[in-house]
């Protein structure tokens, strides 16, 4: 594929020129999508996604039910290039040093942890866990002490399930196995659908954890653009899908890590006709789906009615991250999964089977995540409110919709790298948005967890990165 833009790439270009010019002033109403359309003489899909892009960029805003409108505050054009290149090549993966440095800093206890996206464990019902874990240990000694089915225990299974009990394609307890975390659930994914040196689709920005998974297992990257509130964009993966360049794609549904968003039912039943049409698996990454706080969020995989959806997901988010239990649903693909995972780690330890499967056949579970939810809607609210006030003009950053996490678009753009090293040397550890990419892109964003309430230190720390911020060059 050449290095051109794609054709809504250019049509946003011309408009962003068109508004730098004057040619809409601030505040004044853009033309109708359709009126757009047909003045350029492209189809409506394409012109949705360039005012997508324009309001990303910071031109424009898109109001509901009534229209998009000239931004009052205008962006500084870049530098050396007033247009963003995209271009959709496969890349190679080498940014395991670079994570890992911006990784370190969570174990230290000195540092505020803005960086690694967790909920607060108090948050969490940690000691009715444990409680369930003696009384597993006292009751299932010999099943605890044994290797469990490598499927996972039937119990687990079955709660599993029944979770998908109002899904349009449902997930059976034989379609199931239980895995070492989402991240297990994922590699295996990975090494069923693909090998090494083929190309696999993900999201920009997306999981750096994905872009670990993919250089460890040497695969190479092509990134999809993805907004922030709609999610991959749909029209430039079926490019790819179908000029066949890709054998995989990676992605998540319900509040995307780092973006937040939630893809509407429409446009996942949209990725999973696509991956069905073109035969690519699609590998979901639905590990913060239980967090949506509208709740509800079904994943792609409740509209796989062909298999093509590889379904990974566990508790680390959502309760506790040291039971390291995940589990993957993966359609078609479940044979040659179950194969990779009996010579990779043989089986999952049973004592965490067990005390999951009666946590939630007790109704505690959903009874916590109506809890949990509230919670983090809360805590996100306050400090989505808090950044703004306490960053400098120009800062953008826009709710999620589940999660913990905030996306920070610095002002001006200023290289949150730099910014790293500045707030750690204050005691606070933030994720630089470049790891989040393969490319030179969101190197001007950061990832901010907000998983914990705003404690008089958390705001002071906030507020002192505010000031650093204002204080780049």
């Amino acid at each position: 594929m050449s290095q051109e833009l794609f054709l809504y790439e250019t049509l946003s270009e011309r408009l962003a020129e068109h508004i730098r010019r004057g040619g809409f002033i601030p505040g004044e109403r853009l033309p109708s999508v359709r009126a757009l359309s047909k003045a350029f003489g492209v189809s409506i899909n394409t012109t949705v996604q360039s005012l997508r892009k324009l309001e990303m960029d910071g031109y424009i805003e898109v109001r509901d039910r009534s229209g998009a409108y000239v931004r009052h505050a205008l962006p500084r054009p870049a530098v050396n290039d007033n247009v963003s290149h995209f271009p959709v090549l496969p890349v190679e993966i080498s940014l395991s040093e670079e994570i890992l440095r911006f990784m370190e800093p969570h174990i230290s206890e000195q540092a505020l942890h803005l960086g690694i996206a967790l909920p607060d464990p108090g948050l969490m019902p940690v000691e009715r866990i444990m409680r369930l874990w003696r009384d597993a240990s006292r009751r299932h000694a010999r099943t605890m002490w044994d290797y469990s089915h490598p499927n996972g225990l039937p119990a687990m299974r079955r709660q599993l399930s029944i979770r998908s009990i109002g899904y349009d394609a449902g997930i059976g307890e034989d379609d199931i196995l239980v895995t070492n975390g989402c991240m297990e659930a994922m590699e295996l994914a990975l090494r069923a659908v693909t090998k090494p040196g083929d190309v696999v689709a993900v999201e920009s920005p997306t999981y750096y954890g994905t872009l670990l998974a993919l250089d460890v297992l040497q695969r190479r990257a092509v990134e999809i653009p993805t907004h922030y509130r709609d999610g991959i964009c749909l029209y430039t993966l079926e490019q790819v899908f179908r000029q066949g360049q890709v054998k995989a794609c990676i992605l998540s549904c319900n509040a995307q890590n780092p973006l937040g968003y939630v893809m509407t039912d429409e446009r996942k039943q949209r990725l999973v006709e696509m991956a069905s049409r073109y035969q690519v698996p699609v590998i979901e990454n639905d590990i913060w789906g239980d967090t949506v706080y509208a709740g509800n969020a079904q994943p792609a995989k409740a509209l796989d009615h062909t298999g093509m959806v590889i379904y990974c997901n566990s508790f680390s988010k959502s309760l506790m991250p040291g039971l390291r239990l995940g589990w993957v649903a993966a359609g078609r693909f479940h044979d040659r999964l179950r194969e990779l995972k009996q010579i990779s780690s043989i089986t999952t330890a049973a004592a965490p089977q067990l005390v999951m499967s009666r946590f939630i056949e007790s109704g505690a579970y959903a009874q916590h995540l109506v809890q949990l939810r509230a919670a983090l809607e809360q805590q996100v609210t306050e400090a989505l409110e808090l950044v703004r006030e306490s960053f400098p003009s120009g800062t953008w950053v826009h709710p999620p919709e589940g999660g913990c996490v905030l996306w920070v678009k610095l002002p001006e753009h200023r290289d949150s790298r730099k910014l790293f090293q500045q707030a750690l040397n204050d005691g606070i550890h933030i994720f630089p948005g470049s790891v989040f990419s393969v490319g030179p892109r969101h190197s001007d964003f950061m990832r901010l967890n907000v998983g914990s309430g705003l404690t008089p230190e958390v705001r002071e720390k906030l507020r002192r990165l505010g000031a650093l911020v204002a204080q780049m060059q």
